[in-house]
């Protein structure tokens, strides 16, 4: 049973694990802190980009300006000197010169113009470039020819030239202050922008920062919630929230070293939950789950606050009751809790009854370390378990010495089967009134090399809860029907074997299978092999044992109920089966004698076995008394140890050979009814093949 492990309930794991909240918090906290860093980024980049705009703007469109307006500038004051120079000069030369830089300037002014209006202007900009007056138009005959002018018209001429070259001027002057201005509220506006992208960068990386400390913050509570979630999982059980194994064992370390220190006492009980396994299989793993949840708070309710309960398997508990003044102190806590657990259990809208088996081990007198007690306490709650469940048993020393012989059994089993130290002996089956031996049940025996012959009472409860029994049987059954083909091939023609299936080979899903190969290697006609089941073995699942036995009946074997009186079915469970014998117990057969209720029951069993047209056979029988009382009540095939014991493969040929009906008319005669004519001690119960 402690192998059985179970998975946490939901409950039960939501309040030891971080659920994924937490998980989903910090992603979604990791993924706003990305996504703020790349706005930030992003609105950076773009504000950057919009300041550079400007910046570029100022440097390309401003000054361009301002460069042309000075241009401008130049060339009037440059037409203006020259305007001066031809009016003094005498030299016709100069004057051609002068006139041709005249031109020149003229030129590169209007061209300088013609560009400033081409780019992009402000209202006032194009305003003052439309008032901006061209007096060289007016000029250009006393220009052309100032030499023939007197002297009062060219200095009317000059002055009028002068006063549009100043004109100009104040116009250019009023156009480079207007450029300047606006150059300057653009370089403002850029500032502006970039103070707006430094303040929004500010501000969103602060957030991210805080953001970010508090994803950090958050990372370090959940790893830190972690960190505890997994220690205390490592040392606590994660269905029931008790203490696991390892911190079991240090608290009862703990426990053991006040209680010396004190002087007083412990006591170690190791529970183990009765008939776990079953609700498990039958009701599922969920109620398997809850089942073990309600024992563990019995079982915390059931001892004191100080008191140390763990779970350290499938259905395995360990309770400590420490500092104890008396032993009596210890088996009231025993008791109390058998009766605890004995209560029923409401699972699932299901009323479920499930009681325990307790091993009881003191400190000092039984162990001084945790060790020791509870290994003490779990061989104990075995021997518990042995006389019945639902009870406790204190340690005694001797059964170290049964647990340390089990455990070597076990052992020498691991490699029995290997070395082939299995094999079937037989005993016969006698009809009494032809005396032919008309079959032989097979029954299994354990050469050991140490211990000599096992009987199966030694080693079969071992084989059945290490699941090798299906392993022997299969091996062993192809052993059994190749005997009884060398039989028939030795002239003993209708000899049958009948071998025992135990409950796990009979549920186990190869059963069919292991029997058909079984025929078919041996080439034992099916009819020749009779298969022996015990009542108990149908109980469990009545629906599927028909379906089984009808399976086998298919191959054509007949089948048999063994130990029939002493089981669980009813007549009308029997009906159901399609059986071909019933074997009437040795129970019933050991006291017909003297037991007039025993007699009745066999009466009773062969009138049923007439009635449903089954043979029988009658166990144990031991003595000439018993021979001819069963003779009396119609009983013609009997088995036991007065017809012969179980004897080896290669003895079973000097049985066939005797003369039955004389040696039983013999014995009958000499007057041995008396006494048993047992040839050896009575085989135990029968064994499974």
């Amino acid at each position: 049973m402690s192998g059985i492990k179970n998975k946490a309930p939901r409950r039960f794991r939501s309040r030891l694990q971080p659920g994924p909240g937490w998980r989903i918090a910090l992603l979604a906290g990791f993924a706003v802190q990305l996504l703020l860093i790349l706005f930030v980024t992003g609105i950076g980049l773009r504000q950057l980009s919009v300041t550079a705009d400007n910046l570029k703007t100022v440097v390309d469109v401003h000054m361009r300006k301002q460069n042309l307006v000075k241009s401008m500038v130049l060339s009037a004051r440059e037409q203006t000197l020259n305007l001066f120079r031809m009016g003094e000069s005498r030299n016709l030369f100069e004057r051609d010169q002068l006139r041709a830089t005249y031109g020149r300037n003229v030129e590169s002014f209007v061209k300088t113009r013609a560009e400033f209006m081409g780019m992009p202007l402000g209202a006032a900009e194009r305003a003052l470039l439309e008032r901006l007056p061209t007096p060289v138009v007016s000029m250009q005959d006393w220009v052309a020819d100032p030499v023939d002018a007197d002297a009062a018209g060219k200095t009317q001429v000059l002055e009028t030239a002068m006063a549009a070259q100043n004109a100009i001027l104040g116009v250019l002057a009023q156009l480079d202050a207007e450029t300047q201005k606006l150059a300057m509220a653009a370089s403002t506006d850029a500032a502006a922008a970039h103070k707006d992208v430094r303040f929004w960068m500010h501000l969103l990386a602060a957030a991210a920062l805080a953001l970010g400390l508090a994803v950090a913050l958050a990372a370090v509570r959940y790893a830190g919630r972690s960190s505890r979630e997994r220690e205390h999982l490592t040392t606590h059980d994660a269905l029931t929230g008790l203490p696991n194994r390892m911190l079991c064992m240090d608290r009862i370390e703990q426990a053991l070293a006040r209680a010396h220190r004190r002087g007083s006492l412990a006591g170690v009980l190791f529970i183990d939950v009765d008939r776990f396994k079953l609700v498990n299989d039958t009701l599922g793993h969920t109620s398997g789950d809850s089942l073990i949840c309600e024992v563990a708070v019995r079982l915390r309710n059931a001892v004191r606050g100080e008191d140390i309960v763990a779970r350290v398997g499938g259905d395995e508990f360990v309770v400590v009751i420490t500092e104890a003044g008396k032993v009596g102190n210890i088996l009231q806590a025993a008791e109390k809790i058998i009766a605890l657990l004995a209560e029923p259990y409401r699972i699932d809208e299901r009323e479920i009854f499930s009681t325990c088996s307790i091993g009881v081990s003191l400190y000092p007198h039984d162990g001084e370390n945790a060790v020791a007690l509870v290994k003490n306490a779990d061989t104990a709650m075995h021997h518990a378990k042995k006389r019945g469940s639902n009870r406790f048993q204190l340690y005694d020393k001797a059964m170290n010495a049964l647990a340390e012989e089990r455990l070597q059994l076990e052992t020498d089993l691991h490699y029995a089967l290997q070395r082939g130290e299995f094999a079937f002996h037989y005993q016969p089956q006698l009809d009494v009134e032809t005396g032919r031996i008309q079959s032989f049940e097979a029954l299994l025996r354990w050469q050991h090399p140490q211990r000599g012959l096992l009987r199966p009472a030694d080693f079969l409860e071992l084989l059945d809860e290490t699941g090798e029994v299906v392993n022997v049987g299969r091996r062993l059954l192809i052993e059994a029907c190749c005997e009884a083909k060398g039989w028939h091939l030795a002239g003993h023609d209708g000899l049958g074997v009948a071998v025992n299936v135990s409950g796990k080979e009979f549920w186990h899903e190869t059963l069919v299978a292991n029997v058909r190969a079984a025929l078919e290697i041996s080439g034992l006609a099916p009819q020749f092999l009779q298969l022996e089941l015990t009542e108990g073995i149908f109980m469990q699942d009545i629906d599927r044992a028909v379906n089984r036995i009808l399976a086998l009946k298919q191959l054509g074997v007949a089948l048999a109920i063994d130990d029939f009186g002493t089981g669980y079915s009813s007549l009308a469970h029997l009906k159901r089966f399609p059986l071909d014998c019933l074997k009437i117990d040795r129970y019933f057969v050991k006291d017909i004698e003297v037991a007039i209720i025993n007699e009745a029951f066999i009466r009773s069993i062969l009138a049923l076995c007439q009635g449903l047209h089954l043979d029988s056979v009658a166990e144990g029988v031991e003595n000439v008394r018993q021979l001819e009382r069963l003779r009396r009540l119609g009983c013609r095939v009997v088995q036991g140890d007065l017809i012969s014991s179980p004897v080896a493969a290669q003895d079973v040929g000097e049985l066939l050979r005797r003369d039955w009906l004389a040696e039983l008319r013999g014995e009958a005669a000499a007057g041995l009814g008396q006494a048993s004519v047992s040839r050896a001690g009575p085989d135990p119960a029968p064994v499974p093949g």
